[in-house]
């Protein structure tokens, strides 16, 4: 798990920073950002707050299961996409197939 942490409040931010040194990432290099702010990002956003994915106050050990079922929930989401995308191929590879077995019945039988 690799976090870049991008927070308004310095409390938090610094705090965050000092739970997280070891997990701690570029925006570039992480898995998601953590942040205090609604943003946009091509990266997964995990927010602290009200109504967020992780309400004030909290505990160092409530982060950082918060953090890994977020992160689980990640992985899952990508396992079925990757799934979904692999039965596409199938399906498309499967059409072709069928395609040039008609294809050479019809030759046969031409």
């Amino acid at each position: 798990m690799r976090a870049f942490i991008d927070c308004d409040c310095e409390i938090l931010q610094k705090t965050l920073e000092l739970f997280l040194k070891d997990r701690a990432a570029s925006a570039q290099d992480c898995d998601f950002i953590i942040s205090d702010e609604p943003q946009s990002s091509a990266k997964p956003l995990f927010l602290i707050g009200e109504d967020g994915d992780l309400a004030l106050p909290f505990s160092k050990n409530t982060l950082l299961s918060k953090l890994e079922d977020f992160q689980s929930e990640l992985k899952r989401d990508f396992s079925e996409c990757d799934a979904a995308s692999v039965e596409v191929e199938i399906c498309a590879l499967f059409d072709e197939f069928k395609a040039k077995i008609i294809e050479i019945l019809r030759r046969q039988n031409g």
